[in-house]
């Protein structure tokens, strides 16, 4: 356990504000349980200067980094703390129905440990149930209030051919396993409107110099509604006094209420770097007589990536990383190319783990599951989820897209995804005397793709190409879940901030709903500011030559029908012919 220096008088400010919070609550008994964690990305430790409490307020003054807010209460409460009426339910008594939805700002800056960095921007959701359509019957309503963004209506009348512009349908959510799934680049409509309790809930917690929330999860299962929204604070990795957050505890509505300020220590062990975030949690009771402190100390569930000279961007000690590109980037038919360099001690810390290539594709772009089943031994075992049909255009695919996993065999491949070994110099070394050698591995996963034909442009768009958007692939090492096998410091961070993030969870969930491995992750090389993304250019059509293809179809196709029924004609006369020489 590293050492931990926390201000006795920010931990005593913050146990008398509990005290008073939690004793003005008393009556009414109060709904919801809350949490507000403040991280540092900076090695600031809390102190009185930059975490002040007052009644019923915390104050957080020259963060630099992310906030996060956690409520978590029934449906009920949820409701009754917005001030509105959620739609009425029987449902909730099987643990094994869950709906999970889950929004990230393509703007927002990428998210940095104990978070996991590797959320796709867009919003997502998933319903976990052995029979989705009665699930969906029951808890479309409460998503439609909780969130929008959902059309319980299924008017089959008045669907559009245009899914990104319409709410979400149960058709457009594809089979995965036990749950089905779908994605959207962007919002639907209606998402977070000024109605939804979530909408409401949010801009209470909201400050009014604050950006917008960089991800939103929400889970909805057994009656209990869960709800974690992280916001950035300050400019990341740069101090700002300027930057203040005020939280107000709601002496109405917060049953429990924990206070948490983690900041960031790295250390360095056995030629790997590690990430710890290191800190203290206050847990308010409901009557106050009781504050819990809470040590936390969690080890980064990112590989370290690499060390870089600042001034050169020259690697100095090898870390991870991955680079992903789409080539040729104007083409029908264009390809996915992810990198993936590790250093040799790749092969002891993964140990018994399996690396994995998942790639979210939009319905403008598909892979062929037989393609790739006959790739196996050069790209690894793949999954494929979602719509696959080669023949359809992007306005008539009923799902969002698909999904593809790609097991990666490093060891076993015999072609592309095999490690191999190269060199490179350390720059502390001296280059004139040729310096001293690192190796390092690189592994490349090259998946063949296919564009679907787009929809034509009218003649006040001059546009000859279109732009297809593809995220990049999400590269994680799973290793098998050690029951027990955590220390206790360990294992309560990993409960405190762990979110599954979508839809990667879902391939790797066991019969109980919970995720069956521990992933280790890969950031992108270099670290990007946001969530990177791949583009290809595709050729599409125009309408006002829709009446010449159509004429030139007619054409074409008449002349080839009059070819064959010539063809024919020539072949039984010159048989019967033949036939009657020969009598």
């Amino acid at each position: 356990m590293l050492n931990l220096s926390i201000s006795v008088a920010a931990l005593l400010a913050l146990s008398t504000a509990a005290s008073i919070s939690a004793q003005s609550t008393s009556s009414p008994a109060p709904q919801l349980l809350h949490r507000h964690s403040f991280f540092s990305t900076l090695p600031v430790e809390p102190s009185d200067e930059n975490l002040k409490v007052a009644h019923h307020q915390v104050q957080v003054v020259g963060l630099s980094g992310f906030r996060e807010w956690e409520v978590k209460g029934s449906l009920e409460a949820f409701s009754k703390a917005a001030g509105k009426n959620l739609a009425d339910t029987k449902r909730g008594v099987d643990k094994s129905e869950k709906v999970h939805v889950q929004w990230y700002d393509s703007k927002a800056p990428l998210l940095r440990p104990p978070f996991t960095p590797t959320f796709i921007p867009g919003f997502h959701l998933a319903i976990t149930s052995e029979d989705f359509a009665s699930t969906w019957k029951d808890y479309c309503p409460i998503l439609a209030d909780l969130i929008g963004a959902v059309d319980c209506q299924e008017d089959e009348e008045v669907q559009s051919e245009d899914q990104s512009a319409m709410a979400v349908l149960s058709k457009h959510l594809i089979p995965v396993y036990n749950h089905h799934y779908v994605h959207r680049m962007t919002e639907p409509p209606g998402f977070l409107s000024g109605s939804s309790v979530v909408s409401s809930l949010i801009s209470k917690q909201q400050t009014e110099s604050s950006a917008g929330p960089a991800l939103i999860d929400l889970v909805v299962q057994n009656g209990i509604v869960n709800l974690k929204v992280i916001w950035p604070v300050g400019g990341q990795g740069q101090e700002g006094q300027d930057n203040i957050v005020k939280v107000t505890l709601d002496k109405q509505t917060d049953k429990v209420v924990e206070v948490g300020w983690f900041y960031r220590e790295v250390t360095e062990q056995e030629h790997a770097i590690y990430d710890h975030y290191l800190g203290a949690t206050i847990k308010m009771d409901a009557e106050g007589e009781d504050v819990n402190e809470a040590l936390i100390q969690t080890r980064s569930p990112v590989f370290p990536p690499h060390k870089k000279e600042i001034s050169t961007g020259k690697v100095r000690i090898p870390g991870h990383g991955y680079s992903s590109t789409m080539s040729p980037a104007q083409t029908f038919h264009p390809h996915s190319i992810t990198t993936i360099h590790s250093n040799p001690y790749i092969a002891v810390t993964t140990a018994d783990c399996d690396l994995h290539v998942v790639q979210v594709l939009p319905p403008g772009i598909f892979v062929d599951p037989f393609q790739l089943e006959g790739l196996a031994p050069e790209i690894g075992e793949s999954t494929v989820f979602g719509e696959t049909d080669l023949e359809k255009p992007v306005g008539v695919v009923s799902g969002w897209g698909s999904l593809v996993m790609v097991k990666v065999q490093p060891e076993d491949s015999v072609k592309t995804s095999r490690w191999i070994a190269g060199n490179t110099t350390d720059a502390t070394g001296d280059d004139s005397k040729g310096g001293s050698k690192r190796t390092y591995y690189t592994s490349t996963v090259d998946i063949p793709m296919h564009m679907r034909y787009q929809p034509p442009v009218s003649k006040e768009n001059p546009a000859t190409h279109i732009d297809v958007v593809i995220p990049w692939p999400i590269v994680a090492w799973t290793c098998p879940a050690s029951a027990g096998g955590e220390e206790p410091s360990v294992a309560a961070a990993k409960n405190l901030f762990h979110i599954p993030a979508l839809p990667l969870n879902l391939l790797f969930s066991n019969t109980d709903n919970k995720e069956a491995v521990n992933f280790r992750f890969l950031l992108p090389d270099p670290i990007p500011k946001h969530y990177p993304e791949s583009h290809v250019s595709v050729p599409v059509g125009r309408l006002e030559d829709l009446s010449v293809a159509r004429t030139a179809t007619f054409f074409l196709a008449g002349v080839g029908t009059l070819a064959v029924a010539l063809a024919l004609v020539k072949a039984v006369s010159g048989r019967s012919s033949g036939k009657g020489k020969q009598d």
